[in-house]
């Protein structure tokens, strides 16, 4: 029998899913695994607006923001622009996270600074990306709820 405290799986599966967040920027930690790689191990271009999309909604999920229940509501965050600066490569094992900082919060779009950096904290790639809320593939107003723990995340990053 081993004397090593029992893993406390809720809190680890809650990480897993949601991240967590540090000064107002949130952190969700990926793995490099072989799919994400091309032929050379090398994680593929592509794959970082993947990582990306997956800290994006990690941090929606943090703040108590379910992409169910906005679907539910008919109300959706698209991505209007994107962009990508890619600094070092990514290998497949590698661990790296996603560090996701809201930037700007307007009427209907928000602006995230998004980068993708290796577990030391190398930076991997930095991408700038802007989303609009719509409903019926209309743009709408951010959600009041939604833009409250937007806020708060951001004031307490002293970036409101």
């Amino acid at each position: 029998m081993s004397n090593q405290a029992p893993l406390d799986q809720a809190a680890i599966w809650d990480g897993i899913s949601r991240g967590w967040f540090e000064d107002g920027h949130h952190i969700y930690p990926i793995l490099a695994q072989f799919e994400d790689t091309d032929a050379g191990g090398i994680v593929y271009h592509a794959n970082y607006v993947n990582f990306a999309e997956r800290g994006r909604t990690a941090m929606l999920r943090c703040l108590g923001v379910e992409m169910n229940d906005l679907v539910k509501r008919d109300e959706a965050i698209v991505i209007t622009k994107l962009s990508v600066d890619f600094k070092i490569p990514t290998f497949m094992g590698d661990q790296v996270y996603v560090e996701t900082i809201p930037q700007d919060l307007g009427a209907t779009k928000l602006m995230l600074k998004q980068l993708v950096k290796g577990k030391d904290g190398t930076l991997r790639a930095s991408l700038d990306v802007q989303g609009a809320f719509v409903s019926n593939n209309k743009p709408i107003r951010i959600p009041q709820d939604v833009r409250a723990k937007i806020e708060e995340k951001m004031t307490a990053s002293g970036q409101a």
